[in-house]
């Protein structure tokens, strides 16, 4: 039985800003793995695939190395389809797949997933629909699909925006690490590592180290609270204290300060300062003193030093987040800043709570920035906006990929540029508001 994957992508997935501007849902860090790989961790799979806004393919097929929007199934027996916004459950994996039948898992009218056999007509015509779909009703075809056959109405958990996902961060963090046990060897995390003597390890059975790793002295590693995983070649400098859960993915570099539990990095993160139950998606820089709470920073930021959000109001009250679609009510007192691919601030910047800060947004001059909104490819600080020329914006991000060792390619360039013209609308709205 040879099974292929499609993560799809539903109509809430703008609801991710800014990180929805140049991410599927599917790849978006939450614990230990992204929420992807949750499900692909768990069904056995020869290959999965991605079902995107079409913009998106090009660049995330080369940075990925997947194929998207690929819908040939040649030599597969079957195909499940996964919007990744919904947690899997290890029993109805097995109950649908076990059964063999074609299905539809709804959760209160959204679809999450459907299991169809690629030789049944179904498949056929969604692969036809797939196929004639403009590029904002891949979902729509999807869920024709999925009216055709057997309906499972089930309540698994979901995220509709950044701050869900962070808030899930932590326990989803103590999930995965008890899911990828079985996979690890955690009778002698020191064979393949550099551990300074004088670090000083709590409760050692919770905390995994990958190849290659270096654990200067002076660092502090409390797994009484979570486990604490760290990928490989990571490195941890003196006067660090990390508190688990946490994450710490390959090579990235905690270069001393407080890292408080709830923390995911993704790949080639440095990160310096204070730092609380917040996901930063990876190649993200926060190197120097300053506090981030309760954030979801995307791909390529810089932190300037002493760069400080809130993530509580004064009068501890209920946080509402404002994005292009309107101001949304959170539900929840402790939200920070949500900052898109490629932003950067300067020394000294103060985020406002629930702040977010869209796609190649350039922050400086220090003090409180913009209120609680900036729309995408804004430049400037307290004294005002001008929009930031995309040109520059590519260079500067060019820069800074190979910094770690990547190189942009043409779809990166026209992905950053096609981001600039969809959000003009937000600049323009956002200019008449100020």
């Amino acid at each position: 039985m040879k099974r292929l994957i499609f993560f799809f992508e539903d109509e809430q997935v703008d609801d991710f800003y800014p990180l929805s501007l140049s991410h599927t849902p599917a790849e978006l860090l939450c614990g230990i793995l992204s929420l992807g790989d949750k499900w692909t961790a768990r069904i056995e799979h020869d290959e999965f695939r991605l079902l995107s806004r079409k913009y998106l393919a090009s660049a995330l097929g080369e940075s990925l190395h997947r194929q998207v929007n690929d819908t040939n199934a040649t030599g597969f027996d079957e195909a499940v389809f996964i919007n990744p916004r919904f947690f899997p459950d290890e029993k109805l994996i097995d109950d649908i797949l076990e059964s063999g039948n074609n299905c539809a898992v709804m959760v209160s009218g959204t679809l999450a997933l459907l299991r169809l056999g690629i030789q049944d007509d179904t498949y056929r015509a969604l692969e036809r629909g797939l196929l004639e779909c403009r590029r904002d009703s891949l979902y729509g075809a999807i869920l024709a699909a999925a009216a055709t056959v057997e309906t499972i109405e089930s309540n698994l958990k979901s995220v509709r925006y950044l701050w869900d996902i962070v808030h899930h961060n932590g326990e989803e963090i103590v999930r995965d690490f008890e899911l990828l046990i079985p996979e690890l060897n955690l009778s002698d995390i020191f064979s393949d590592s550099e551990v300074d003597d004088d670090c000083l390890i709590y409760n050692v059975d919770d905390v995994y180290m990958g190849k290659g790793c270096r654990i200067d002295g002076q660092v502090v590693i409390d797994a009484r609270g979570g486990p604490v995983y760290f990928g490989e070649k990571v490195i941890v400098a003196p006067h660090t204290r990390i508190e688990g859960p946490c994450y710490v993915g390959d090579n990235c570099q905690l270069v001393g300060g407080k890292i408080r539990a709830g923390c995911s990095f993704g790949p080639f993160c440095r990160v310096g300062g204070e730092v609380e139950e917040s996901i930063f998606h990876g190649y993200s820089n926060k190197y120097h003193d300053g506090f981030i709470g309760h954030a979801y920073v995307g791909e390529w930021v810089n932190f300037g030093a002493m760069t400080t959000n809130s993530d509580l109001k004064n009068n501890y009250g209920e946080i509402k987040v404002e994005l292009p679609s309107g101001l949304i009510s959170t539900g929840l007192n402790k939200v920070g800043s949500f900052v898109g691919d490629h932003a950067k601030t300067g020394i000294g910047t103060l985020l406002t709570t629930g702040m977010v800060i869209g796609h190649s947004v350039n922050i400086f001059g220090g003090g409180l920035a913009g209120g609680r909104y900036i729309p995408s490819f804004q430049w400037g600080g307290k004294d005002g906006f001008v929009e930031y020329d995309v040109n520059k914006a590519i260079a500067t991000a060019k820069i800074v990929m190979s910094r770690r060792g990547r190189e942009m390619t043409n779809a990166d360039a026209e992905l950053i540029r096609y981001i600039s013209q969809a959000t003009a609308v937000h600049r323009t709205g956002w200019k008449a508001r100020e």
